[in-house]
């Protein structure tokens, strides 16, 4: 006589199952300091694409691995890719897009190459067709694209493709995101296994930053648009800090999450750094002023130079700027 187990049994395994493969080991933010660092500070995985770098040279002492390194996908090149791989060697390593099964192959032999090299990497490949889904081993992660893409997951896939696979999202607004997970990992009639969410990420939010806005689950803020005290690198914290809020409460956010330690030293701006004579506020040689120029660098990374105090005060003022350290990121010239 067979002995069945009890359905609830079996139903609350199911949605141990379920939360388990929604919660994510890490989301990542590219992009450069001072966002990237505070973006780690929150607990985000920084990072980067292959053709930028966090822009870190004023900061003396920062010791921020990469997290994520990106692929330059409008001009891909598999071998410079796998050199920037192996120089940074990334927790994440989004290799390529992968076409056709052809070219999903090629991309499994170079990890196959790679992986031994960089033991710690996470390596990801991203299908853009049903045949390249098939040809990727099930332990290699597959890079779900939902944000901004020339062709986007669902628009070649069902998400039974996905299942049972190891995921990460790549792009797409939290509440975007939030509808693949559970697409890919709510019970089924038919009893398919979840996708196990490895990862995600979307860069989104530093966009509406710049327009004084801040995300929230209910779209965008624009209450920071006329605040004379709110910068873009506020309002990216702020965002920052509320899509941490939101996949906490969607339990998708990680278990442990990366952190940077140590102190980070602020070199500051020099003279040399100008690319200009012109005073950024009134256009004066700022050489032929008496005390010589006012240098100042702010959170946006733009380097300025000023004639005078004046002129250095009205224009951070009126825009809004933020210095990238406070009193540090201005240089004043001796008397």
């Amino acid at each position: 006589m067979a002995i069945h187990e009890p359905l609830d049994s079996r139903s609350g395994r199911a949605r141990d199952a379920v939360s388990t493969a929604r919660q994510a080991q890490y989301i990542a933010l590219l992009h450069r300091v001072p966002f990237a660092l505070d973006a780690a500070h929150l607990g985000f995985l920084p990072g980067f694409r292959e053709d930028c770098t966090y822009q870190q040279s004023s900061l003396c002492g920062l010791d921020l691995s990469v997290g994520m390194l990106d692929n330059d996908f409008r001009n891909p090149d598999l071998e410079r890719y796998v050199e920037r791989v192996i120089e940074y060697e990334p927790e994440v390593a989004v290799i390529g897009d992968a076409y056709d099964a052809t070219e999903a192959e090629t991309y499994v032999r170079t990890i196959r190459d790679v992986e031994t090299r960089v033991p710690g990497t996470e390596f990801v490949i991203v299908p853009k067709c049903r045949s390249a889904i098939e040809a990727i081993p099930d332990e290699i992660v597959l890079g779900y694209s939902r944000g901004y893409a020339d062709r986007l997951a669902h628009e070649f896939s069902d998400p039974v493709d996905w299942r049972g696979r190891r995921v990460h999202i790549l792009g797409g607004s939290p509440p975007k995101q939030l509808e693949v997970i559970d697409q890919l990992t709510q019970p089924t009639l038919t009893g398919a296994p979840p996708a196990d969410i490895v990862g995600l990420d979307w860069n989104g939010l530093h966009r509406g930053a710049q327009f004084g806005e801040f995300w929230t689950p209910d779209g965008w803020d624009d209450n920071g648009r006329d605040a004379d005290h709110v910068t873009v690198r506020s309002l990216v914290r702020q965002s920052l800090a509320r899509v941490r809020e939101f996949w906490n409460a969607h339990g998708v956010w990680p278990a442990s999450t990366p952190w940077t330690d140590g102190a980070v030293d602020y070199r500051g701006p020099s003279l040399s750094d100008l690319e200009s004579a012109a005073c950024t506020e009134c256009s004066a040689n700022i050489w032929t002023t008496e005390r010589g120029p006012y240098v100042v660098e702010y959170d946006t990374g733009a380097v300025c130079g000023y004639c005078s105090y004046n002129c250095y005060f009205d224009h951070r003022h009126r825009n809004h700027l933020e210095e990238l350290a406070g009193e540090q990121s201005v240089v004043v010239p001796p008397t």
